[in-house]
């Protein structure tokens, strides 16, 4: 632990990041064990935690932070949905499928491979039900559902996927292909009218490639390869084309091919932006933006030069995850990232067994998107100094696009929704038939510890390390050291076989003294007539 903690200072010192690190001794903690007993303890705000035995006893571990997972799935889409004509060609948009979703407010917009459109909006009240059923559809129901095919491009004749792009700023929903946009208003499809206003986006430019797009505060920005960044402004119901970037305005000479970036809000100034650009052959760069009549950018720093960039992303500007292929094997970066000063370092390097279609980013892990298969790894920041974590895979089969809740969006009749719910408490997104919502806990660091009866009588002396950190603190980290002594002791009863004797022996007592209690009332209110 001192070794993780002297080679964290130091790399911290190269870059001149700085933080502090308080010692805390904690009192000693004495348990007694019966021989085949589990016992846990849990710590709920350490991030991170080791355990060394004087001993050297294996009785007793520190297990790592984990998700627990819960996930209902609602089918959509039918057998009975398909026609004849659904069969005479095979395509892999023929058959009607979702193939793409985006997050609106308090639900999703979902859009299938013949232009069918569905609005879902969540069920807040049975969200967070105890019982949360695998299948069924009470955490969401459909509340529009419009064929688009006679407004918007067909994506059988087009060959291309969309994309779906939500602006909360102004509640209006694009539809957007590598050359065409369309956009709607999300106030009228609420209200369930039965047509819709679709506008053409005039501006739009044609690119043979197109990759992830995002509004923020107005601001359209769409990665379009080797054509650079495209950046766009909402204007009423359109959009209006203001920039192109590519490399050679920040003075480099290097090809272009932007593949994916990750853009924040620097600060709490409006419009300052952060934006992580991912290049395929250039590597991750840091991009200052900033608007005000203009939109201009600024290279603050070079973070790496590494090829063969997929995919890039960050919640909170700090941990900066970023994804790559290399010889044919993938793998996952992490960097901690100051803002204001633009410096970075690699935290770590993770391989990863398979292949990787895309990142998605909270505050505290990352879902390392796969085919089927998919991987959490917790965040790894200077706050987190254990280098022996634990990945957790989940699997979701099918799983083609996924949101995390939003708690920055206003919900339907609920006024502060800070209080009740927050961004990572679920995710929800599409199958190729089906809408799924997955709630998740996080399950903190425990120690558990079990003996043996060849144990009985004997005691064994631990010291347990964990980190923890202050709410709104992001240079200090306390550090706590605790002696942990762990006694087994030979087993008449077990902890609850002695609250249940104890309950036993109580109602017995309970039932004596009401009988005594009957027996002298009625000796003193009746013997003497006998």
């Amino acid at each position: 632990m001192n070794f993780l903690l002297i080679s964290l200072i130091t790399q911290f010192t190269r870059y001149s990041l700085a933080f502090t690190i308080t010692e805390v001794e904690e009192p000693l903690t004495s348990i007694k064990i019966h021989a085949n007993e589990h016992r846990t303890l849990n710590l709920d705000d350490a991030r991170d935690a080791i355990l060394l035995s004087y001993n050297h006893s294996r009785g007793c571990e520190v297990t790592p932070l984990q998700l627990q997972f819960e996930t209902q799935e609602f089918r959509i889409i039918q057998p009975y949905d398909f026609t004849e004509k659904d069969f005479e060609s095979d395509t892999i948009l023929n058959f009607r499928q979702f193939v793409s979703m985006v997050h609106i407010k308090d639900g999703m917009l979902a859009i299938t491979s013949d232009s069918v459109a569905y609005l879902l909006k969540f069920n807040y009240n049975t969200v967070f039900e105890h019982d949360f059923e695998e299948k069924g559809q009470k955490f969401a129901r459909i509340l529009w559902k419009a064929d688009l095919q006679t407004i918007a491009p067909s994506l059988v004749a087009k060959n291309e996927l969309p994309q779906l792009l939500f602006s909360p700023s102004t509640n209006l929903a694009f539809l957007l292909f590598s050359d065409t946009a369309q956009l709607f208003s999300m106030e009228q499809m609420e209200s369930q009218t039965t047509s819709l206003d679709v506008y053409q986006v005039t501006d739009w430019r044609k690119r043979g490639y197109r990759g992830l797009t995002k509004e923020i505060d107005g601001l359209v920005f769409s990665a379009v390869g080797r054509d650079g960044l495209d950046v766009y402004k909402i204007v009423q119901k359109d959009l209006r084309f203001i920039k192109n970037l590519k490399l050679k305005d920040f003075g480099l000479n290097s090809t272009i091919e932007i593949v994916d970036f990750a853009i924040v809000k620097h600060g709490t100034a409006d419009g300052y932006y952060s934006m992580f650009l991912l290049d395929r052959e250039c590597g991750l760069l840091l991009i200052d933006v900033h608007r005000d009549q203009y939109v201009n950018f600024g290279l603050r720093s070079w973070i790496n030069f590494q090829s063969g960039g997929i995919s890039v992303d960050t919640r909170n500007g700090r941990n900066v995850f970023m994804a790559y292929q290399s010889m044919n094997h993938h793998y996952v970066l992490e960097y901690y990232v100051d803002l204001d000063n633009g410096n970075s370092f690699s935290i770590r390097k993770k391989r990863i067994d398979n292949r990787i279609i895309d990142l998605d980013a909270t505050d505290d892990f990352v879902i390392v998107q796969g085919v089927n298969q998919h991987l959490i790894l917790f965040s790894n920041g200077y706050d987190y100094v254990m280098n022996n974590h634990q990945d957790q895979v989940f699997k979701h089969l099918g799983l083609r696009d996924f949101a995390f809740f939003n708690q920055s969006y206003k919900l339907e009749d609920m006024d502060d929704i800070k209080k009740e719910y927050q961004y990572d408490d679920f995710f929800f997104g599409i199958t190729a038939q089906s809408a799924f919502l997955t709630r998740f806990q996080m399950q903190p660091i425990k120690l558990k510890c079990f003996y043996h009866q060849s144990d009985v009588g004997q005691s064994f002396t631990y010291i347990l390390q964990y980190n923890t950190t202050v709410e709104g603190v992001s240079d200090l980290v306390v550090r706590h050291t605790q002696m942990v002594n762990i006694e087994i002791i030979k087993t008449y009863f077990y902890e609850a076989e002695y609250y249940l004797l104890y309950s036993v022996c109580f109602l017995l007592g309970s039932v004596l003294l009401m009988g005594l209690g009957y027996v002298g009332y009625w000796f003193y209110n009746f013997g003497g007539i006998y």
